[in-house]
Parts: C-alpha cells; sequence; structure tokens
C-alpha cells in the first residue's frame, strides 16, 4: 500500500525532480558548448596546420591548403610540393582572364577549383563545346581564340597551351592546382 502524501509533500517531491533535470540540462549545455569549443577551436591540431611552401604561406582549413596572395584568399586541394612533379606548359597569366569570359570543356571538379580562385577576376564563365568537336547539349561552339579551359581524360597528368586554350589533362585537381599556382606565379 502506498502511503498517503500531504500537497506540501507532492509539491516538494515534484520541485526536487524538476530541479535535479534542470541541473541535467545545465550541465549538459554547458559540457556540450566546451566540446564544441575545444574541437573547433583556433589550435594547431585536428585539421589545421601552417607550412611555408615556395615562399607562400598555407594553412589547411577544413581540408583545404588557403592561403592570401596581395589581400585575395586562394584555395587548393594540393600544395606546391605535390604537383611541382607536373608539366605545365602555358605561358598564360591572370590578367588574360580579368574582366573576360571564360570557358569550359568537359567540365569535372576541376572548374570548382578554378572558380573558387579566379572566379572574382573573369566576367562570366560558361560550359561550351570545341569547335568542329561532337558535343551533347546546346552549347555554344568555342575555338582557342577564346579563353578556354579544356578537360581531358589522359594517363600523362600535364597541361599545356595552345592559344588561349588551355588542356588540362590527367588527375584533374592536381593538374588544376598546378596550372593555378604557375597563373599565380607560385611554381
Amino acid at each position: 500500500m502506498r502511503k498517503i502524501q500531504t500537497q506540501a509533500e507532492i509539491d516538494r517531491k515534484k520541485k526536487k525532480n524538476q530541479l535535479l533535470v534542470g541541473g541535467v540540462m545545465i550541465a549538459l549545455l554547458v559540457m556540450s558548448t566546451l566540446g564544441y569549443s575545444l574541437m573547433s577551436g583556433d589550435s594547431d591540431g585536428g585539421d589545421k596546420s601552417r607550412v611555408n611552401e615556395a615562399g607562400v604561406d598555407f594553412i589547411r582549413q577544413n581540408g583545404i591548403w588557403m592561403t592570401e596572395i596581395d589581400g585575395n584568399v586562394f584555395g587548393f586541394q594540393n600544395l606546391p610540393s605535390e604537383v611541382s612533379n607536373i608539366n605545365v606548359n602555358t605561358s598564360i597569366n591572370l590578367e588574360e582572364y580579368s574582366g573576360q569570359p571564360l570557358y569550359f570543356v568537359n567540365p569535372n571538379e576541376g572548374i570548382n577549383e578554378v572558380l573558387t580562385n579566379i572566379g572574382n577576376y573573369i566576367m562570366r564563365y560558361q560550359e561550351s563545346c570545341l569547335a568542329n568537336e561532337t558535343c551533347d547539349g546546346d552549347l555554344p561552339e568555342k575555338d582557342c581564340d577564346s579563353n578556354l579551359i579544356i578537360f581531358e581524360v589522359g594517363n600523362n597528368t600535364e597541361v599545356y597551351q595552345d592559344e588561349s586554350c588551355v588542356f588540362i589533362v590527367g588527375d584533374t585537381l592536381k593538374a588544376t592546382d598546378a596550372f593555378l599556382y604557375k597563373l599565380l606565379h607560385i611554381l
């Protein structure tokens, strides 16, 4: 048999339970906030690290190597040392892209790397088809008189230029980073 309780005893027990649950909730909030601040803090551990390559300081943030050049922030998947063995045979510079449209043929993940880094310099970008090639869709045909970046599949990773066409062949991300480093005069 259960003991008959007065209203004061019931209220006291209810208040005790509310304080206990409230204390647990506050402790949980404080612990989660503390844990979050420790995990995402500005420490050198975790995903953040710093290196200096080719005279440029790089900081790794969220899987991307970030650097600042002339007040502009650039991000790369690979460091210069990781792409220094890739042959980049181009003479194009960033000023040639500045204020001009940029066209991509066979776009892939490399387009994101290009646009992240030089998207602020170009007027606009568009997918296109290389003149005299067959393409799917209703794409404008462009030749090497236009600023064209052409992604190609290949066994050898390299970057080369034919007039205003830049051909990025093989490992897309590494070749794109190598091209961008050359374009920004880092390599």
